[in-house]
């Protein structure tokens, strides 16, 4: 047998002695990206979503390579698939069982290969499997990204008399994907600090233009989306997929995998940059209300009317929260689609190590690339964008007693945002807090921080509601044929 974790994966996927493996995977390891990845080069492919998709994929199949119909619980197939496959359950356990698992089944493929091979007799706990990473992850060759380079590159644009965001944004995505979990992450962070301090000069000289800004060559800020779209394609069949909380460097993870003609820019959220301001930003194609409830029936209603008032039948326009149809599109002119589960992963996270490898998973899990592709092959035109991106930020400290006092956290979960109902109790914050004043921005009753921090007593966390740059410049995608 050879000493390798995926091969021996392989082999016994492969020694099942059919070509249809029908396989439940609670743990859900087989449903990450690079697994996947890796399986593929070993002749297996994965085929995971819809009944509807493994429908196509059995169709489809190659009879050189072993399908897997994966799913994460019992899942009905029809006769003709079941008496042509076989079903096997699949636990990781089964390969590094001597380690604690949860402690190391979201690890890279690298580590895990490494893991695998040391293979201890005895059964290690949390603490001692913990020990045997931090030994592995010391011994891991220095990365090759090269941060002067980097460096180079972002003052070089900094230094610019008009400096282009956009390709800011691309130098930032490429430093953190490549450095994220690495020693060289904190010199990338550092970097990205002194262009944060840039982009706030931008918000305090610019932002306030935006919100009145022409949408008819590009929307320039959330608000002016729907009219770039209704101006520029009034007859063409238009789908908008908004991710809650991704930020460009994740949409870096899965833009090469997006098929068709891709335009690619960015827009900035509304700010304070939380869902209930933006996403409604969005959807109501205008400045938000304050007073308004997030929630998706709401958010239905806003893209319906504003849709309606353009002319359009309520036949022709759709909007899906979290569960994708796409069924019955040939009426459809107008299709919004919110994936609203990686936000929920953003929140969950301690940092960006965290949120990278959730964001792999969700690429696979969610089918987001799938759901594009046939869009455009329904002739769609696709646009891509988000309420807010997300920043890995440190605790400045919780609020306490008095401070509490009239606080209201519109429909956010940001902890880098607070909102009175009076001026007077913002002001008493700010005044027995004077180091605040250098971090934050006031708006009407709302502070909001343009650093780093955060309004609790965490040593690290991720979240957003803040102006920092990686919350605030957000993908805007069209994609067609």
């Amino acid at each position: 047998m050879p000493n390798s974790l995926i091969k021996n994966i392989a082999i016994d996927l492969k020694d099942q002695s059919t070509k249809v493996l029908l396989v439940e995977n609670n743990d859900k390891f087989l449903f990450r990206e690079d697994v996947i990845s890796a399986l593929s080069n070993e002749g297996i492919k994965i085929s995971l979503g819809t009944t509807l998709k493994h429908r196509v994929d059995f169709e489809l199949r190659d009879n050189e390579l072993l399908l897997v119909l994966l799913s994460d619980s019992h899942q009905k197939y029809l006769e003709d698939i079941i008496n042509k496959s076989k079903r096997y359950e699949f636990f990781f356990v089964k390969y590094v069982g001597s380690y604690h698992i949860p402690s190391i089944i979201n690890e890279d493929l690298q580590t895990l290969e490494v893991l695998y091979k040391r293979n201890p007799v005895i059964n290690l706990s949390k603490q001692e499997t913990l020990a045997e990473l931090k030994k592995i992850k010391a011994l891991k060759p220095a990365n090759a990204f090269n941060i002067s380079l980097f460096k180079n590159a972002i003052e070089s644009e900094l230094n610019q008399p008009n400096i282009d965001w956009g390709t800011i944004l691309n130098s930032i995505s490429e430093g953190l994907t490549s450095t994220i979990g690495s020693e060289q992450y904190l010199a990338v962070v550092d970097v990205i600090s002194n262009v944060n301090d840039a982009f706030q000069k931008e918000l305090k000289n610019n932002y306030a233009q935006l919100k009145n800004s022409s949408a008819v060559k590009s929307p320039k800020i959330v608000s002016k989306i729907l009219d770039y779209i209704d101006f520029n394609f009034h007859n063409d069949k238009i789908a908008l997929i908004v991710v809650d909380g991704l930020s460009w460097w994740q949409y870096d993870l899965f833009r090469k995998k997006i098929g068709g003609l891709k335009q690619e820019g960015h827009v900035y959220s509304w700010l304070p940059s939380i869902t209930q301001l933006s996403r409604q930003a969005i959807f109501k194609g205008d400045s938000p209300d304050r007073a308004y409830r997030q929630n998706p029936a709401n958010e239905e209603k806003l893209w319906l009317n504003y849709w309606k008032s353009k002319g359009l039948n309520e036949f022709e326009i759709r909007y899906n929260h979290e569960k994708i149809h796409l069924e019955n599109l040939s009426p459809l002119k107008r299709f919004a689609l919110v994936f609203k589960d990686l936000d929920d992963y953003m929140h969950s996270s301690k940092d960006f190590t965290d949120l990278l490898k959730l964001t792999e998973n969700w690429i696979v899990r969610s089918q987001i690339v799938e759901v594009i592709n046939q869009l455009v092959k329904e002739d769609f035109k696709v646009f891509i964008t988000s309420d807010h991106g997300n920043i890995q930020a440190k605790g400045w400290r919780s609020l306490k007693g008095r401070e509490k006092l009239g606080t209201n956290k519109s429909g956010s979960r940001s902890e880098r945002h607070i909102e009175y109902s009076e001026d007077w109790l913002k002001d008493e914050l700010l005044t027995n807090n004077p180091d605040l004043n250098d971090s934050v921005v006031q708006e009407e009753q709302a502070i909001y921080f343009k650093n780093n921090y955060s309004f609790s007593s965490k040593e690290s966390l991720v979240t957003h509601g803040g102006s920092h740059i990686l919350e605030v410049l957000v993908p805007f995608i069209e994609i067609s044929k």
